[in-house]
């Protein structure tokens, strides 16, 4: 099925990511779907990042540089003048998995019309090298009460009809790292959007998010997770969250099969990209 009538738009936040943010690019430049563009919010970045994206060569790119409240500030941002019939999410210093992910989201929206999200595996990799992953996220289909067992979708492997946004509302911003995990049981719980999980490694991660960057940082966001919780009237103690953390640390039992990954763009990624 020919895809190319859905635009999809790659939504990055970016803050001093020059040594990041071109492998970032390439990985969306490179992809075979054609009918894309990259949207780079840059929170007025003091280092380099605005000329690197300025000299890119990687296709569609559509930057704005201006002070912003931080990671969802800058998604809400990305979502108001994204042009595509779909939305997602990649970081700056993240990158898709092989050239055929945009594709294979595309052809599934189209075969599935109903579907208002489609999303799929990532992996955390090391920052320095892409082919040593340290986690091993590995989602499935949604069912009521999920949520409850810690469950939660990727972000950076969530693809979204921008209608969505304007009917359900975008990232609220109180939360300031847990955000995604509130819009997800809007969208998904609360109001059982029509969702498809498409099994396959989309993403790769360089470890050491925002969220997952400290002790406090998780304890931050899993605080905000629950916080997310009770602003919907869910009754809960702690079990929701500690269920949460627990199925975070499952993600760090790697499959013998997954625990090397490398592919033509990977190289590509890692030689022409990263560390040149």
């Amino acid at each position: 099925m020919n895809g190319n009538r859905l635009k999809i738009s790659v939504i990055t936040p970016v803050f001093n990511g020059e040594d990041m943010i071109r492998s970032c690019m390439h990985s969306v430049g490179m992809q075979t779907y054609g009918n894309k563009e990259h949207v780079i919010v840059d929170g007025l970045s003091t280092d380099n990042t605005v000329a690197v994206i300025n000299a890119n060569t990687y296709g569609h790119v559509k930057l704005i540089s201006e002070k912003d409240s931080g990671l969802y500030d800058a998604f809400n941002k990305g979502i108001r003048i994204a042009e595509g019939d779909v939305i997602c999410f990649l970081s700056a210093d993240d990158m898709y998995a092989h050239e055929n992910v945009l594709q294979s989201v595309a052809d599934t929206f189209l075969s599935n019309e109903q579907a208002q999200m489609v999303y799929g595996d990532i992996v955390y990799v090391e920052r320095r090298n892409l082919s040593k992953v340290v986690r091993y996220w590995k989602s499935s289909s949604f069912k009521n009460g999920l949520f409850r067992k810690g469950w939660m979708a990727p972000n950076t492997a969530l693809f979204i009809r921008k209608e969505v946004f304007y009917k359900y509302g975008v990232f609220e911003l109180k939360y300031k790292l847990a955000s995604d995990y509130e819009l997800q049981y809007r969208f998904f719980q609360l109001h059982q959007l029509n969702s498809l999980y498409l099994p396959g490694i989309m993403v790769r991660m360089r470890s050491g998010g925002l969220s997952n960057s400290s002790m406090s940082n998780i304890y931050q966001s899993l605080s905000e997770c629950r916080a997310a919780l009770r602003s919907h009237r869910v009754p809960l103690g702690w079990l929701p969250i500690m269920n949460t953390l627990l199925y975070r640390l499952r993600q760090t039992r790697i499959p013998a099969e997954i625990q090397n990954l490398n592919n033509r763009q990977l190289l590509s990624l890692a030689e022409a990209e990263v560390f040149k």
